[in-house]
């Protein structure tokens, strides 16, 4: 979420003719209801709660904002002075607001300025006006609205992450969320960061995460949301191109590669971009060029038929894309090897009849082409190998390095060596890919069936990828996510009788049954459920005894499950215990407290019950299922509380992405 801050008067202040304008009304009545419409984030220095200089916060968030609102309807010193920061630190986003019947005459070096006007003594009136002007100035592709920057446009932005401190607690939670692969947990951290200070800085450490996971979806929604207040943000944008990539992949839809291809454009035409991103840029450009032409290449029968394929423009752009990348930052070793694959695949095709066509049929052009790559390609080999040892010695841990120096010694290890005996080749590659990581398995898989397809040293992508360990993967055809109505407690309006609990089993499994049936894929059916007195246990129960693959979601230790939802019923406590006793392997857990996170609390509308609710729900949508149902015994009412079924009901329907199965819990207290 965009944050604003709002520099203004405070109470009620006289203009120069004595008129008394009340700016806390200003704000009730205009600035705050703009704010909310535009789902801005934020206020003045009153949402300091935390002890502290008040200064040294109000500083920081006038330069953390993405928008300031300023009101300068009076002379008030502090206003004026707090906006000098702002102009003098951030080039955009400043919006002067100015009550239209003071005596109080503009100062002079912002007399040119834009302000709107407002009528004081009715300023709600004026809310579509300054809600269009926010989305505008949000929207504006000007480079500045600040007089210092456009007076001294050399002169460089403060960065914002420079004053912004992530909480301790709030990095340890992403980090446990990443070491326990929970796309689901990083997706709720994602959300909960919505309008806080660290909101920039907090969500660039999910969204790294969530591409470590290979969490393409979450990942991009969160470097998306980076790049909404900041469209030309480097890091963001060398993000997405990777990501849009990844997801082109899987979906084959052109208009994700293009998003890649846009967000690689924005690197290289932004003037602040280094060498070092410009590189890598470039790279990604190569990558991309090098998927496209991948494409052209699936249909073929046999080598032969992939070399005629091949022959495509692209093959020679991503090369020298790649080159160029090198070229541009020798110590990024991946695009130096990149054009070293590129190369002797364009020296394999080379060797066709058809070559020169990829130099408009230009015969002394087309050999000369060749004879480039026949004496490049040794003095590249060497400078990658120098790179790659460069990076060995200072990172000897790094997987990727030494996945590097695998591929450089397939490609550069004299064929009569190779042919005499290839497991020095194959044992570099075991070593060098981590057992279990089916990013990496897959990374080098894919290079190298890419040579045998095109028939270059295909016996030894044989023997390598014979000696290598495939990861497990487990697919899940159908996830269901189940929910429903606790046993009734005293006092409460009766839902689910304890007398009605022999229906309600009976229920719940004729339509598990059914699911069942339907089900298909490696694993048929996956059951995720808490485990709350009631329909949530007798799900955990039905699963056991029906054989469904199930999962225990807890959005705290048992410990604390047990002490807060089972505190005088015995009986249900026992059979939870059992559940959790049955599920050691399969628990999900989401916190080590039974309190929010530090980070968290004081939050409104966030408690651990509602966001448990939110995190088994984005659990189930980045599962890879292909397919998700919510299944729930319900009674069909909704009274827009969280933490319960219809929590739970709405957030299925506002995703989009579930099947919604209801078992009507009015028929447990049919008579």
């Amino acid at each position: 979420m965009t944050r604003a801050f709002v520099i203004r008067g405070f109470g009620v202040k006289k203009d120069s003719a004595g008129q008394a304008i009340d700016f806390e009304q200003v704000h009730a009545q205009l600035i705050a209801p703009a704010l909310q419409r535009c789902g801005l984030a934020g206020s003045t220095t009153t949402e300091i709660v935390d002890a502290g200089n008040i200064r040294a916060d109000m500083f920081a968030l006038i330069l953390e904002a993405d928008l300031v609102v300023c009101d300068i309807t009076v002379h008030n010193a502090n206003v004026f002075y707090e906006l000098g920061v702002r102009h003098a630190l951030r080039k955009k986003c400043t919006v002067m607001i100015k009550g239209d019947i003071s005596q109080d005459t503009t100062p002079f070096d912002l007399s040119t300025d834009r302000y709107l006007k407002y009528e004081v003594a009715h300023p709600a009136a004026g809310v579509d006006a300054l809600v269009a002007t926010i989305e505008a100035s949000l929207r504006s592709n000007r480079e500045t609205d600040s007089p210092i920057f456009l007076m001294m446009p050399a002169l460089p932005e403060a960065d914002p992450s420079a004053v912004t401190l992530v909480p301790l607690d709030f990095i340890e939670e992403v980090e446990r969320a990443a070491k326990s692969r929970d796309k689901g947990w990083l997706r709720v951290i994602a959300q909960d960061l919505a309008g806080q200070r660290f909101q920039r800085q907090g969500l660039r450490r999910v969204a790294q995460a969530q591409w470590r996971l290979k969490d393409w979806e979450g990942a991009r929604k969160s470097w998306e949301t980076l790049r909404t207040t900041r469209p030309d943000d480097i890091a963001a944008n060398l993000a997405l191109a990777n990501i849009y990539e990844r997801l082109y992949r899987d979906s084959g839809s052109d208009a994700q590669l293009e998003s890649s291809n846009q967000a690689v454009r924005r690197v290289l035409d932004n003037e602040h971009t280094s060498n070092t991103e410009r590189a890598e840029a470039l790279a990604l450009q190569g990558r991309n060029l090098k998927t496209l032409w991948r494409a052209r290449l699936a249909g073929a029968r046999d080598p032969a038929a992939a070399r005629l394929a091949a022959l495509d423009a692209r093959v020679l752009q991503s090369y020298e894309a790649y080159r160029e990348a090198f070229h541009g930052d020798l110590n990024a070793f991946y695009p130096g090897l990149a054009a070293l694959q590129m190369g002797h695949i364009l020296l394999l095709l080379a060797a066709l009849p058809t070559w020169r066509n990829l130099f408009k049929g230009n015969k002394k052009e087309a050999d000369r082409a060749r004879e480039d790559l026949e004496s490049a390609l040794p003095a590249l080999a060497h400078v990658v190998a120098a790179s790659i040892q460069r990076t060995i010695a200072l990172s000897p841990d790094d997987a990727w390095v030494r996945i590097a120096d695998a591929d450089l010694l397939f490609l550069t290890l004299p064929e009569e060596e190779l042919q005499a005996d290839n497991s020095a080749l194959v044992q570099a590659y075991r070593d060098a890919v981590p057992a279990g990581d089916p990013f990496a398995y897959d990374a080098v898989t894919g290079q190298l069936k890419l040579f045998a397809q095109l028939g270059l040293r295909a016996d030894a992508v044989q023997a390598i990828v014979q000696a290598l360990d495939a990861p497990t993967r487990s697919e899940p055809g159908h996830l269901v996510v189940f929910a429903g109505h606790g046993i009734d407690r005293p006092g409460k309006p009766p839902r689910f009788p304890a007398s009605a609990e022999a229906q309600a089993r009976k229920l719940i499994g004729e339509r598990l049954a059914a699911l069942q049936q339907t089900a298909t894929g490696t694993t048929a059916l996956t059951v995720l459920a808490s485990a709350a007195p009631g329909a949530d246990i007798l799900a955990h129960e039905l699963c056991r005894d029906m054989q469904v693959a199930a999962r225990l979601c807890l959005p705290m230790p048992q410990d604390a499950v047990a002490q807060q939802v089972f505190p005088d019923a015995d009986h249900w406590r026992t059979r939870f215990l059992k559940v959790v006793e049955a599920r050691q392997q399969g628990r999900l857990q989401l916190s080590i407290d039974a309190e929010l996170p530090r980070w968290l609390q004081g939050r409104p509308g966030i408690d651990t019950w509602e966001r448990g609710n939110r995190w088994v729900m984005q659990l189930a949508q980045s599962w890879g299922a292909s397919r998700v149902t919510l299944l729930v015994l319900w009674d069909g009412q909704d009274n827009g509380k969280t933490g319960g079924t219809a929590h739970m009901v709405r957030m299925a329907k506002a995703s989009g992405q579930f099947e919604l199965d209801v078992i009507d819990s009015r028929q447990l207290l049919a008579p």
